[in-house]
């Protein structure tokens, strides 16, 4: 009974040192102090870390929004097909313009070639068949070039000229006065004030460019080149009033270019009993120019 008492106070007293041990204590103060600078260095990274994470987050977030910007934006892009259809029907205006002015520029030369010759001699187009027309009209006369020309090629034929621009008509009055001619001009549309068959020539150089009909039936700068549909809504017009204002020998010249599809405008003529030939093709910077002549004997 005594052993027992006295070996287990002995085992209480152990452990109470252990407890207290002092060279337990400093050991672990020791690895506390080597493992510290570690950890603190660990810790700083960590929190280093967690701030770029929340930074990357932000950017994440931000550029989601941008993406998201983005998206709608291609979503909602405008339709630029009208704007590019736009600036092309314009570069073919444009380009319509310079070829007017060089042809302008072309046939006063030739205008000026005839007045220096003795006679008058007849245009290249008007030379097959011989023909010595009483009546003729220019519809559209622009600046009068062309009804001037002929005027001086026929002195004897009454000349008139339409246009549904009266600035044109002006012009075209200055132009032949100015080439000591007389021709009658005409405000209207078309010819759409004659009445019975009265012309032996009818020469038309239409507003041809193709372009949105909306564009066309104008009475300004606009009424020189577009030409609706086809490039052909105020030629198709003129062709319906053709059997009722040429005589039966008469002849009418057309401009047109390969857009108008001058096929379609063979096959309309025919129908009213007209016979047709090719009677120029010439390429004039990107356009292909033909004048057709009609006839029925």
């Amino acid at each position: 009974m005594d052993d027992t008492e006295s070996t287990t106070t002995s085992a209480d007293e152990n452990t109470g040192n252990l407890c207290d041990n002092p060279t337990r204590d400093t050991l672990a103060e020791g690895l506390l102090g080597l493992l510290k600078p570690t950890v603190d260095q660990l810790d700083d990274r960590v929190r280093a870390t967690r701030i770029s994470q929340l930074e990357l987050k932000q950017q994440i977030d931000s550029l989601n929004e941008e993406l998201l910007k983005v998206r709608e934006a291609l979503n909602n892009h405008p339709d630029l097909d009208p704007y590019v259809k736009k600036l092309i029907a314009c570069k073919h205006k444009v380009t319509v313009v310079l070829n007017v002015l060089q042809a302008s520029q072309d046939r006063l030369n030739e205008i000026r070639r005839m007045i220096n010759k003795d006679k008058p001699t007849q245009a290249s187009i008007l030379s097959e068949p011989a023909i010595k027309p009483e009546q003729s009209t220019k519809v559209g006369s622009g600046s009068g070039v062309v009804i001037t020309a002929f005027s001086m090629a026929f002195p004897t034929t009454i000349c008139f000229s339409t246009d549904i621009n009266y600035k044109a008509c002006d012009m075209t009055k200055s132009t032949a006065i100015n080439n000591n001619i007389s021709v009658e001009t005409v405000n209207m549309d078309l010819a759409s004030s004659f009445i019975g068959n009265k012309f032996d020539i009818i020469i038309f150089n239409p507003p041809y460019v193709v372009t949105e009909s909306k564009e066309c039936g104008g009475c300004d700068i606009t009424a020189s080149w577009a030409g609706g549909v086809k490039g052909r809504e105020i030629t198709d017009r003129l062709l319906d009033m053709i059997p009722k204002i040429l005589t039966d020998e008469g002849i009418f010249y057309l401009l047109l270019i390969e857009e108008n599809i001058p096929n379609e405008v063979i096959t309309i003529m025919l129908k009213y009993g007209y016979k047709s030939e090719i009677v120029m093709r010439r390429r004039v910077r990107n356009e292909d120019q033909l004048v057709l002549k009609f006839y029925k004997n």
